[in-house]
């Protein structure tokens, strides 16, 4: 990418150094507060802290090997796998509490674990990321639930309820679009410009994501620990 890939260097420094504090901020959480809601946001924001540790040694140390392109592939399909489950507990755990979820939850981990074993067998150029486009609909769907929920029987939800909800359903949202996009781009030709503004705003889409998560945890430290 040339002069370009400055750019996308930078914001992964920022969002990587972002993350050492949300983390810092998420053991805190751990310790005073009784909110098991905050708890698995902190949780999940110290799998996300960890894989993206994972992912900068990935860059540094094997990136330029083309068959090491395959842990790339591995390493997304494995987060999204953790993230699903995560954020699938917290959504019907806490708000939806459907079995018909747990089982479409189920079956779309199910669809990532197939994805794990037989993405090599594509070959890289190839690979569509139908797995983890699967799991971003489904995300929104429960989210799109949870909201409805909120609307139809008439009671009241907490504030970090609803602004968690739209946290997560504006991020998936964008996502989704970012990884079908992705799927049409990976064997094609394009300047090198234009692959590192894409996955520049792409880094910055999870620094705003992972910064409104941060501010949801550092609010609510502030208030009376009641039960979430």
């Amino acid at each position: 990418m040339g002069s370009y890939y400055f750019i996308f260097d930078i914001f992964g420094y920022v969002n990587s150094f972002l993350l050492i504090i949300y983390s810092i901020l998420s053991i805190i959480v751990f310790k005073i507060s009784e909110k098991k809601v905050l708890k698995i946001i902190a949780f999940y924001l110290l799998f996300s802290f960890c894989f993206d540790s994972i992912t900068r040694l990935y860059i540094y140390f094997l990136y330029k090997n083309l068959t090491e392109q395959y842990l790339s592939i591995f390493i997304k399909i494995v987060f999204r796998l953790g993230e699903l489950l995560i954020l699938g507990y917290l959504i019907n755990r806490y708000w939806l509490k459907s079995k018909a979820a747990w089982f479409l939850i189920g079956l779309s981990s199910m669809y990532l674990l197939y994805d794990l074993f037989t993405y090599k067998a594509k070959g890289f150029l190839n690979y569509d990321a139908n797995a983890q486009t699967a799991v971003n609909v489904l995300l929104i769907g429960l989210i799109v639930v949870n909201l409805l929920k909120q609307l139809k029987i008439g009671k009241e939800f907490s504030v970090t309820n609803q602004i968690l909800s739209m946290v997560f359903l504006a991020y998936f949202s964008i996502h989704l679009v970012y990884t079908v996009i992705q799927n049409f781009i990976i064997n094609q030709s394009f300047a090198d410009k234009s692959f590192a503004l894409f996955y520049s705003s792409y880094v910055l889409l999870h620094i705003v994501y992972y910064t409104a998560l941060g501010f949801i945890l550092f609010r609510n430290l502030k208030k009376p620990q009641l039960k979430l």
